[in-house]
C-alpha cells in the first residue's frame, strides 16, 4: 500500500461494497470472495482482483498493482493469500 490516502480509499470502497452487497457483514463478504476459486478460507490474488473490481477500486490498468500492494502489506505468513485474520487487520467495520 502506498499511502494513507490510498488506504482510506480502499477501506471506504470495500466497506461500501460490504454494506451494499453483504448487509455490512464482513465475514460473509470475505467468505464469498475466498470461495470463488474453490479453496475456502483464503483470498488469493485473482479473488482479490474480483473484490477490488466489485468495490470500484482502481481500474483495469491499476487494479493489479493494488492487489499486489495489498497482498504484500497484509500477507504476514507469505503464502500469497489473505486469511481472515490478515483481512481484518485492515478491513474492519468502522
Amino acid at each position: 500500500m502506498a499511502d494513507e490516502e490510498q488506504l482510506k480509499e480502499l477501506k471506504q470502497k470495500v466497506k461500501a461494497l460490504v454494506d451494499t452487497k453483504y448487509g455490512g457483514d464482513f465475514s460473509k463478504a470475505f467468505n464469498h470472495y475466498a470461495g470463488l476459486g474453490g479453496e475456502g478460507g483464503l483470498i488469493d490474488r485473482e479473488e482479490l482482483l474480483t473484490m477490488l473490481e466489485d468495490a470500484g477500486v482502481g481500474n483495469w490498468l491499476t487494479r493489479g498493482k493494488w492487489a499486489d500492494g495489498i497482498i504484500e502489506e497484509l500477507d504476514m505468513d507469505k503464502d500469497t493469500s489473505i486469511s481472515w485474520d490478515e483481512f481484518t487487520s485492515v478491513m474492519t467495520p468502522s
